[in-house]
């Protein structure tokens, strides 16, 4: 770790909370292309040989969402609940999100991971150091396997972006129940005054026995008005060289050309100081959140649902043109 370059990270992920959301109101964000949604990538293929359609369309399900406050350990944590409306059980995804980054930034990429057929649970912070922020997550599944009917004890993922990647990777080591994980430019760094917050890569990677994909960008490495929102020591990389040296049972690296680590906020306008002060890309936001919704959902189909068919959107070029890819074992 080094302290000095992580202090930025601490200081520009400071983005404003927004709203979680409530009931299903208004067009859906992730329509297909054609019809609104500003994800859409319509240069995608349309399916894979084997009927496989493409993971960064609409799945068949209508979601649902509610909002609840949870007690933990922590503190009480306020969470949106997103439930595809069918016959369930259906696979459960605990979505952390980053530093101070209220929960309902990842709207649209919740909503289309649970068009797919999953429950997904969105949560904001309590308190605690990073291993008790991932301990909480444990608390929450806790929480959705006991009261929420349509969630699959037998099927869990977690996943999350910056702080929330780490958090959802820590979660997936320190719970077996965790089947896969997916880290959206997860970042290894530690608090610029000490909490008791550990490293998780490399320094944990090998206890980590579910199957990891992770994406991220180059832009926020080492720029941003001299500070790095992702420092090279600390990003998505460290996760995915930890992951395959320490023996996961199958890791995934994705590189966007061009994107930045705010990316993956909804709206780069309501993400406050940290949309101001990290390197902005030239790849365009919404390219990056459709390479991410096509590469989330085809790793869940694959490894936590155990479907096949789904190869063409973990490689290049069936991820996107902006996207490169590699694999281990």
């Amino acid at each position: 770790m080094r302290p000095c370059l992580v202090l930025s990270l601490f200081l520009v992920v400071a983005c404003g909370q927004s709203p979680a959301g409530g009931d299903d109101a208004g067009p859906d964000p992730d329509a297909g292309p054609g019809t609104g949604d500003p994800d859409a990538d319509p240069g995608a293929p349309d399916a894979e040989p084997g009927g496989a359609t493409d993971p960064a369309e609409p799945g068949p399900f209508a979601v649902e969402t509610t909002t609840d406050s949870v007690s933990t350990s922590l503190g009480t944590a306020a969470v949106t609940v997103y439930t595809p409306t069918g016959a369930g059980p259906f696979p459960l995804v605990v979505v952390s999100p980053g530093y101070q980054i209220g929960r309902g930034n990842y709207d649209a990429t919740c909503r289309h991971v649970a068009s797919w057929g999953y429950v997904v649970l969105s949560h904001d912070y309590t308190s605690g150091n990073h291993q008790e922020k991932a301990g909480e997550v444990g608390e929450l599944i806790d929480w959705a396997l006991a009261s929420l009917d349509a969630a699959d004890p037998a099927a869990i993922a977690t996943a999350g972006h910056s702080l929330g990647g780490k958090v959802s990777i820590l979660a997936a080591i320190l719970d077996g129940r965790v089947g896969a994980v997916v880290g959206w430019d997860p970042v290894d760094a530690l608090p610029p005054i000490s909490d008791g917050s550990i490293s998780v890569a490399p320094e944990r990677m090998a206890e980590l026995d579910a199957p990891i994909a992770v994406i991220g960008e180059t832009t926020d490495a080492t720029g941003g008005l001299g500070m790095a929102c992702a420092p090279t020591a600390d990003n998505y990389t460290q996760f995915y060289t930890g992951a395959c040296s320490g023996g996961a049972p199958a890791a995934l690296e994705v590189t966007v050309a061009g994107a930045d680590h705010t990316d993956w906020v909804d709206d780069r306008s309501a993400c406050g100081f940290a949309c101001l002060v990290c390197a902005q890309g030239a790849t365009a936001d919404a390219t990056t959140r459709t390479i991410t919704k096509r590469m989330t959902v085809a790793w869940l189909e694959t490894h936590l649902r155990g479907r096949t068919g789904f190869g063409t959107w973990l490689s290049s070029p069936g991820l996107g043109a902006e996207a490169t890819a590699r694999a281990c074992p």
